[in-house]
């Protein structure tokens, strides 16, 4: 028998063969363990059966039971298990992040210039999108088996106290106590290392997050100044707009009344001749009215020389009125186009006036058009910083929640038993040698339930 390095003082546990099952309840002697092994060995022996060629039946060289050494590590309130020959080992698959360093480093030198800051934004969109390729941790002796840590558990909980005295084969630790702690100080590493990248990735959103923050400040308050400066600036060119549009309104309207003024004073004097002209009009229209009856008088007298003397009269009479009425038309044609100037001039003082009065509140509208222009663009580069750093950000969290999984997975590694100090546990398992002519055979029998009906439920 040999249980190893005997330098090593760790408390060694011997597990049980077989687990009775819950029908069962009682545990198996270990009388009858033996006669059922020895049972399970004859049934597995070759009879030498052959309807050709009969073959030799096999011979029973030995049984032998033997103990595989295991380590129990204390593992964040749990316990992991070692292969103690340092046959098995588990890698563990670790997805490798960006440089974060660089990117610290990079993000740090834009604090100060909003520039720099945007452009480093928009340059790394996409950095933290993904990771940037595969790593493995090759962890010796270490068993990442779920399903076995399960079932070693339940065989744990049965474990009894190794003695010196036991009849086992004891297969010696290729795996010492100093080996144990190195796979599970690699373990540990390996934890750190997430932790730290967890931290590192933190560290980055909270980096950002201020960097964003303190842009966001300086643009607000470059808004603030520009909404400061720019009132001073309109006001001032509203007082000086104001005072030029009601000097070129009082220009304005000297100007409309000299128009009116000339236009009223023509049309004044036409209108005092066509009075005149009204009241020769129906001077004469009375006086070839009495004409005609002075004509048609000497028409009943028969005086011919009375009658050719109003005949003229009235021709002379009828002549002059429609002279007059000429005269009427033209001095109302004259009125109308009088009239007409006066209102066209009058149009194109409006019009001039209202150009002066544009060009000079165009000045205004300008400023308020920078001012605005000015405000746009900052609220712009604000929405893009808020947009660019939340998308980054975001990129960074479903890495943390991924390295986070990555360390609940590796916290949740061997089977949830608290354990203080390292320890030994040996699973013990039956060979069994058949031999037949210079040929041998070997049988591995491993821990087993017992059921109730003599049925076996092998662990393996």
């Amino acid at each position: 028998m040999e249980y190893g390095d005997s330098r090593m003082d760790v408390p060694k546990r011997l597990l049980p063969f077989t687990l009775p099952s819950k029908e069962r309840g009682t545990a198996l002697s270990r009388r009858i363990e033996l006669a059922i092994m020895f049972c399970l060995a004859e049934i597995s022996r070759d009879k030498g059966r052959g309807l050709i060629s009969k073959r030799a039946p096999e011979e029973l060289l030995f049984v032998a039971e033997i103990c595989y050494p295991f380590w129990l590590v204390p593992w964040r309130k749990r316990t992991i298990l070692l292969d103690g020959l340092n046959i098995r080992s588990h890698t563990i698959s670790v997805d490798v992040l960006p440089d974060t360093e660089m990117f610290v480093r990079e993000v740090a030198g834009t604090t100060d210039k909003l520039e720099a800051f945007s452009a480093f934004l928009s340059h790394n969109l996409g950095y933290f999108e993904g990771f940037s390729g595969k790593g493995q941790k090759v962890i010796k002796g270490l068993i990442g088996d779920a399903a076995f840590d399960k079932d070693f558990q339940s065989l744990v909980s049965r474990a009894r106290q190794m003695t010196k005295s036991s009849e086992m084969v004891v297969l010696s630790l290729l795996m010492d106590r100093t080996a144990a702690e190195a796979s599970r100080a690699e373990l540990l590493s390996l934890r750190n290392i997430l932790k730290g990248d967890i931290r590192n990735l933190r560290v980055i959103v909270k980096t950002l997050a201020r960097t964003m923050k303190k842009h966001v400040r300086g643009i607000n308050k470059e808004t603030k100044r520009i909404l400061r400066t720019s009132e001073v600036e309109i006001a001032s060119l509203k007082c000086e707009a104001a005072r030029k549009v009601e000097e070129l309104g009082r220009e304005h309207n000297e100007k409309i009344a000299m128009v009116s003024k000339d236009a009223d004073r023509r049309v004044q004097v036409l209108s005092q001749e066509r009075a005149r002209l009204e009241v020769d009009k129906q001077r004469l229209s009375s006086y070839a009215e009495k004409c005609e009856i002075e004509l048609s008088e000497a028409r009943i007298r028969k005086d011919e020389a009375a009658e050719d003397h109003w005949r003229q009269e009235l021709e002379k009479c009828r002549q002059e009125l429609a002279e007059a009425h000429r005269k009427a038309a033209e001095i109302d044609e004259v009125v109308l186009k009088a009239v007409a100037t006066r209102d066209l001039e009058i149009s194109k003082l409006r019009s001039d006036h209202d150009s002066k009065v544009e060009s000079i509140e165009s000045d205004v509208r300008k400023a308020e058009a920078v001012r605005g222009t000015r405000i746009q663009m900052n609220q712009q580069t604000l929405v893009s910083l808020e947009q660019s750093t939340s998308a980054i950000v975001s990129q960074i969290k479903r890495l943390i929640e991924s390295r986070r999984l990555a360390v609940t997975e590796l916290d949740n590694m061997g089977y949830p038993v608290a354990r203080r100090e390292y320890s030994l546990a040996y699973l013990p398992f039956f060979i069994v040698c058949y031999k037949r002519d210079l040929k041998r055979r070997y049988v591995v029998f491993p821990p087993s339930i017992a059921n109730t009906m003599s049925a076996v439920a092998k662990i393996k």
